[in-house]
């Protein structure tokens, strides 16, 4: 009876019966047949009444970042003042130090500031514009890729490339990228090592090392050549001229 029961109560799991069914006709994509009339209403209402500027134009002509490097920029009075104003500072400068600038306090940029000042370094901050309108045109405009991000530049009028090293170890948000040491472009690398060399030292070892090659009569044997020949035109001049004098000195 028991069994009887429980086979007559037994719950019976619920089974989903499915069947794919194969759409009766094709679907034309080249010509869709109409829409239903109520569909139709509503795609008539929300077409658009006013003409589209895009629609003759091509995919060229559409690219938007391509516009934007085409567009011309614009400059008005005041930023060429200041175009004009960077042109100079690397033209006058012997020493330029081209960083980039992490975030720092104000506090801590004037602490920078003021051994720099006192060392004859000059800090400035441009924007991009300002740099491309001072330096597109210029020896200088391999140094443009240098001004994407946060940057500043120090000018000299002097090589103080060991003060400047000395000053700028004290402060890690100052990275140093590059640099211009009278007019030459030169990496990090060979901006410091070039700053380091005492030129008037490595100049007089030259002259040494050139007079001990040639002896010391060098400066004789250097201008040998153009001294005879200063002679010798000398000697012939005087030879032209002597018989005008004595021509001169004969009375009529």
């Amino acid at each position: 009876m028991a069994q009887c029961l429980r086979k007559g109560f037994q719950i019976v799991p619920n089974t989903i019966l499915y069947q794919q069914k194969r759409f009766r006709s094709k679907i034309n994509i080249q010509k869709p047949r109409k829409p239903h009339y109520l569909r139709g209403l509503v795609n008539t209402f929300l077409t658009p009444y006013y003409e589209n500027k895009n629609a003759d134009k091509s995919l060229v002509e559409l690219c938007n970042k391509l516009n934007k490097l085409e567009k011309k920029v614009e400059y008005n009075p005041y930023e060429r003042i200041i175009a004009r104003e960077v042109r100079n500072w690397f033209e006058e400068s012997k020493m330029v130090a081209i960083c980039h600038m992490n975030s720092m306090k104000a506090e801590e940029k004037f602490e920078m500031d003021v051994p720099l000042r006192k060392a004859n370094i000059y800090t400035k901050r441009y924007n991009k514009k300002i740099m491309l309108l001072a330096l597109e045109d210029s020896p200088y405009a391999a140094t443009l890729p240098l001004y994407e991000t946060s940057f500043i530049i120090m000018f000299s009028p002097d090589l103080n490339v060991a003060p400047f090293e000395k000053i700028i170890k004290k402060f890690p948000s100052i990275i140093l990228l590059a640099g211009i040491l009278e007019g030459r472009l030169l990496n990090k690398n060979n901006f410091l090592k070039y700053g380091k060399l005492d030129l008037t030292t490595s100049r007089m070892h030259l002259v040494q090392v050139l007079q001990n090659a040639g002896g010391n009569n060098l400066n004789q044997q250097l201008t040998q050549h153009q001294s005879t020949l200063v002679a010798r035109l000398k000697q012939i001049s005087m030879n032209e001229t002597a018989p005008d004098e004595n021509e001169k000195s004969v009375p009529v």
